[in-house]
């Protein structure tokens, strides 16, 4: 049984929103991205089109991968070349250390902690977890951690991510009234959409792979996104485009670097359990039944959705205390990155 359109293009908008409140609102880039034009206009239709059209490349017939989500992750971040050139004339930081005309700091956090876990990974975790019966997202997860977030500790571990996500808020935030505006008017839009996604979906839960795009619907979204391209490209800061051809080369190579690799593990992930028997796929397989467990509960979202606003006001009292967070997110952020790509390099497709 195929999953209707319209409950798709509803999960569409809540994986997206979830992309956009974890990667903009969190980093305060776009406090208020439902309530404003360029929320609405510029940032969400950029998050979503990049999501589903990745997701839909890295939920082939094949196992999904931690290496692969992380990979996919690195290219949604190039974005920052073409449409925001943050990656040759950043907004944000104070370094000036360039190499092949890229920022190297500001790149190498975007591209290889900020947008795979908090643009790309999180988001298609937390639609997972909240809204479909399947948890591939989870198990693509080392033991330990699949332990941490499946065991008696998941709200110990959603209040301390929660934690994070406010410290990391109230170094961008002005005070404590616009980081308590800034959270409760994101929770207020996630938690009306996922009111509407529980009436239309009457307590039905599908897998994640039924939720995303078909081949014919990702090319649409792929023709999309390349027009979000062109338009967004060409009038976004045309000014900081760079006139020699060296940065162009550069980021042409990471484009080249990250897309080969990922299309490297993608062959060589393991195949599905469904593949090897000949059986239907996952993506026409049955809803699950009415009042089906997810591995998140909505308990736990609205765990989040209190101590996030509320650890983002306190921590704007606290700012050089939360900057020190930041650093210390960013240094550790940048490790695993690093060696989330070396292990897609050495072990490519490892489960």
């Amino acid at each position: 049984m195929r999953v209707r359109l319209r409950v798709k293009l509803l999960f569409w908008l809540l994986l997206g929103a979830c992309s956009v409140i974890l990667a903009e609102v969190v980093s305060f880039s776009s406090p208020f991205p439902f309530f404003d034009a360029w929320g609405l206009g510029v940032v969400l239709p950029l998050y979503s089109l990049h999501v589903l059209v990745l997701a839909w490349i890295v939920f082939r017939p094949k196992r999904v991968t931690l290496s692969a989500l992380f990979l996919a992750g690195a290219l949604l971040g190039l974005y920052e070349a073409y449409i925001t050139k943050v990656l040759w004339q950043p907004t944000w930081g104070d370094s000036t250390w360039t190499a092949g005309g890229m920022y190297v700091v500001q790149s190498a956090i975007l591209l290889l902690f900020w947008h795979p876990l908090m643009a790309f990974m999180l988001p298609l975790f937390a639609a997972e977890g909240l809204f479909t019966s399947s948890g591939e997202t989870l198990a693509s997860l080392p033991l330990g951690l699949r332990r941490r977030l499946g065991g008696r500790k998941t709200p110990v571990t959603v209040i301390i991510f929660a934690i994070f996500c406010g410290l990391y808020q109230a170094v961008g935030s002005p005070s404590p009234g616009v980081s308590l505006l800034s959270g409760l008017a994101a929770g207020l839009v996630f938690g009306g959409l996922s009111l509407v996604w529980r009436r239309v979906t009457r307590g039905q839960a599908y897998p994640l792979r039924a939720m995303l795009p078909s081949r014919r619907e990702a090319l649409v979204l792929g023709a999309l996104l390349l027009a979000v391209y062109l338009w967004q490209g060409i009038t976004l800061r045309p000014e900081a485009l760079p006139r020699s051809l060296g940065p162009h080369l550069t980021v042409w190579a990471l484009y080249l670097l990250f897309g080969l690799l990922l299309a490297l593990n993608l062959r060589r992930a393991p195949a599905l359990p469904q593949a090897e028997k000949g059986e239907t796929p996952p993506s026409d397989s049955e809803p699950a039944a009415a009042g089906s467990q997810h591995f998140i509960s909505r308990k736990l979202a609205i765990l989040f959705w209190v101590v996030f606003p509320l650890a983002s006001a306190a921590a704007t009292l606290l700012k050089p205390a939360a900057a020190v967070v930041a650093l210390l997110t960013w240094g550790i952020g940048l490790a695993l990155g690093a060696l989330l790509l070396l292990r897609s390099l050495l072990a490519p497709g490892r489960a």
